[in-house]
């Protein structure tokens, strides 16, 4: 596959055009377009920026090694090798067992945060979700929030307002930070983990009662709903309740995929 083949790919699923991302790295839409269709080269100068741009190294721009591991299998080796996914026997709630455990205080660098933030925008663009607001619930979705929007800024030029709850209202009554929830309102939500979807809806009518807001989606790094769960249709509660599609980066199976193969 060619370099053109394969910025060409790349920017299509990240849901840009070519004028956008000339934009961004500093050419041309029409140079893109010659880039892509094979009558020009882009220049050595600029690779850094296009594997900034997208995410990757130059190796994987240039096709070397775009193929080695999966988005999800890039996502779990990240974490483990940043001690959030750690590898054991683990009992957790709910009466389940696991050969992980997946500990997100330990997003406690800025090069953490900023990473996560980066998959949660990618998440976005690459679903083509349709927002206003990115809402982070706390207290680990006030970091995630303001990493994500930062991201969408930084890497596909977006500006979006944030906001994150309080648990505790403060001295004048506010429950939120940031951005003053408006009626009519379309709300992302990134979060960390969902396990039964339960705290999640109750967290959701809190918002609620700031202004009518529409949950669009919701984005947690793993879902990792259980099977008793699932029965109950806890997991379906926010599609059929909120009309909210939920993504995650991986799931429980890409977890234990990505660990039977090392």
């Amino acid at each position: 596959m060619t370099v053109g083949n394969n910025i060409k790919r790349i920017r299509q699923n990240k849901g840009v055009t070519q004028e956008q991302l000339g934009d961004i790295i500093g050419v041309s839409g029409q140079a893109v377009s010659k880039w892509e269709n094979g009558s020009a080269l882009p220049d050595i100068s600029v690779l850094p920026k296009l594997a900034d741009c997208f995410g990757i190294s130059i190796d994987e721009l240039m096709g070397y090694k775009l193929n080695a591991l999966t988005y999800k299998e890039q996502f779990v080796k990240f974490m483990l090798g940043n001690g959030i996914l750690q590898t054991g026997e683990f009992d957790l709630k709910h009466g389940q067992k696991k050969n992980y455990y997946l500990n997100s205080e330990r997003f406690t660098t800025n090069a953490q945060i900023a990473k996560i933030g980066e998959y949660f925008a990618e998440c976005i663009k690459e679903n083509s979700i349709q927002y206003d607001v990115i809402a982070g619930l706390t207290y680990h979705g006030i970091a995630f929030s303001t990493s994500t929007s930062c991201a969408l800024f930084q890497k596909y030029g977006v500006t979006t307002d944030f906001c994150f709850d309080r648990k505790v209202p403060d001295s004048r009554g506010r429950k939120i930070c940031g951005h003053t929830l408006r009626d009519g309102d379309k709300i992302i939500i990134v979060d960390d983990l969902i396990s039964t979807g339960k705290t999640l809806c109750e967290r959701i009518e809190q918002l609620k009662e700031e202004a009518d807001i529409e949950v669009v989606a919701v984005i947690v790094i793993a879902n990792l709903v259980n099977e008793e769960a699932r029965k109950s249709g806890l997991g379906k509660i926010l599609e059929e309740r909120y009309g909210a599609k939920v993504y995650s980066i991986i799931t429980d199976k890409d977890i234990s995929d990505y660990l039977n193969k090392i």
